[in-house]
């Protein structure tokens, strides 16, 4: 029987929690889940990140505050020529009006003991191929391989493939970029998602995407907020900021 596509993503998500040992994460309130259901039926993705401010897109360079641990603020910034997504439904992201190109950033916390070097890639698969994440607004998305994995210094970026089920029960595959980085006393990971369809991939699409990840920044400030979802800006606004858009296209 199928689920309908109103609810799937609630039913999936209780199945794959049941499932799972219990993971640390931070809970989304509902104040903060701003147009977070929308006509689509789509939920908003909980990709952990809290805003301290509004994100700017001046030209293609792309800017932002998000609120990471140990007293500490992440400046992100990324280049794209692809434009800002507005509305409740976005984080970070900026993403093109036809074909599903795009960039999106992610926080994730690190396990115990572990740095960015030593996670696995089936961790980086976990964290983005989720039900939870920006693709599983139908079910958590499947066939998600690692093609490639470049260990620098500070940075690490993946090559990954993945298929994104879709309302009618069939899937579309993707191709997408991973630009990860460890923000120096902090216990998260940053990342840049920066994908295509796997049609468009060739055709400009790994391009963009290879753009935006090559560019990808996280600088570290002090910050006295308390690292919970309650510092976000956005907190407490159920309407958003002024010049919010409603709609979860992102335009």
């Amino acid at each position: 029987m199928r689920i309908p596509s109103f609810d799937r993503r609630v039913c999936l998500r209780a199945l794959s929690l049941a499932a799972m040992a219990p993971l640390q994460q931070l809970q989304l309130p509902p104040a903060l889940a701003i147009s977070a259901t929308t006509m689509a039926g789509k939920s908003k993705p909980e990709l952990r990140v809290i805003l301290v401010d509004e994100v700017k897109q001046t030209g293609s360079a792309v800017s932002a505050e998000v609120l990471l641990s140990g007293g500490k603020a992440g400046v992100v910034a990324f280049d794209s020529s692809l434009k800002l997504a507005e509305g409740g439904y976005y984080d970070i992201e900026t993403k093109a009006k036809e074909g599903g190109d795009g960039s999106y950033v992610q926080v994730a916390s690190l396990p115990k003991g572990q740095g960015l070097d030593t996670l696995t890639k089936d961790w980086f698969l976990q964290q983005i191929c989720s039900v939870e994440g920006r693709y599983g607004a139908y079910g958590a998305p499947i066939d998600a391989k690692v093609l490639a994995d470049d260990k620098a210094k500070d940075k690490r970026q993946l090559d990954i493939s993945f298929s994104v089920l879709r309302p009618d029960g069939g899937d579309t595959p993707r191709r997408a970029v991973v630009s990860a980085l460890q923000p120096a006393g902090t216990g998260e990971v940053v990342m840049l998602v920066s994908s295509s369809s796997a049609s468009g991939w060739k055709k400009g699409g790994e391009s963009i995407a290879r753009t935006s990840a090559s560019s990808f920044k996280v600088a570290t400030r002090p910050s006295d907020l308390a690292f919970s979802l309650g510092s976000d800006y956005r907190f407490g606004k159920t309407s958003g900021p002024a010049n919010m858009k409603s709609r979860n296209d992102g335009f």
